[in-house]
């Protein structure tokens, strides 16, 4: 299982994910407002520099909001080696990542961002969509991810989405659990018959 799973994660490398005129959900993707064209693809490893430019630029003074840590070059490339980051790309921009580690039976969504500029454009969609592919076609059956209780607008996102709350974890696992503030664990069954690579 595990060497298919190695061999799935080495065949999708490098393939873009997503263009113009992909299907998601049924629907056409979401146009951009401008007319530059968005392409969701795996990021190379010397990429590194770029998401940890892109990541503290959107998190900048807000660290309790990622359960990651994008502090420098060395912890992406070692986040490269246990999972794929996928970048949103437009007209040679990057504007929106995402970080998806997988295991076993489900994977982990450990980033979902977009530069806020370019928020409410349906890059994030387009982003969760291709993640959820990506982790399909490393057979994992389920999704997870975490968001802060405090990000409402987020946890209806992922409830549209098809993500169900099953538990909390603290911000701090040296800390027990506020009920003020906290993650809320999310989790979505995948579509296996979603192999788009």
């Amino acid at each position: 299982m595990l060497a298919d799973l190695e061999t799935a994660r080495n065949d999708v490398a490098g393939r873009p994910l997503s263009g113009p005129g992909i299907v998601t959900n049924g629907h056409k993707a979401p146009a951009i407002a401008r007319k530059d064209r968005l392409i969701i693809r795996m990021a190379r490893s010397d990429e590194a520099p770029a998401i940890v430019e892109l990541t503290n630029a959107i998190f900048s003074g807000k660290t309790h909001l990622s359960g990651a840590s994008f502090a420098n070059s060395r912890e992406i490339e070692r986040l490269m080696t246990q999972g794929k980051f996928l970048l949103a790309q437009s007209d040679n921009e990057i504007v929106g990542c995402a970080y998806v580690e997988p295991h076993l039976e489900a994977s982990r969504l450990g980033l979902l961002a977009v530069t806020p500029s370019r928020q409410r454009a349906g890059i994030g969609s387009q982003l969760l969509d291709a993640a959820e592919r990506l982790s399909s076609s490393m057979q994992c059956l389920f999704m997870h991810l975490q968001v802060m209780n405090l990000q409402c607008e987020t946890i209806r996102f992922c409830r549209r989405r098809g993500y169900m709350e099953f538990g909390i974890e603290s911000l701090n696992k040296s800390q027990p659990i506020s009920l003020q503030c906290h993650f809320v664990r999310m989790c979505k069954r995948l579509e296996t018959d979603r192999w788009a690579f």
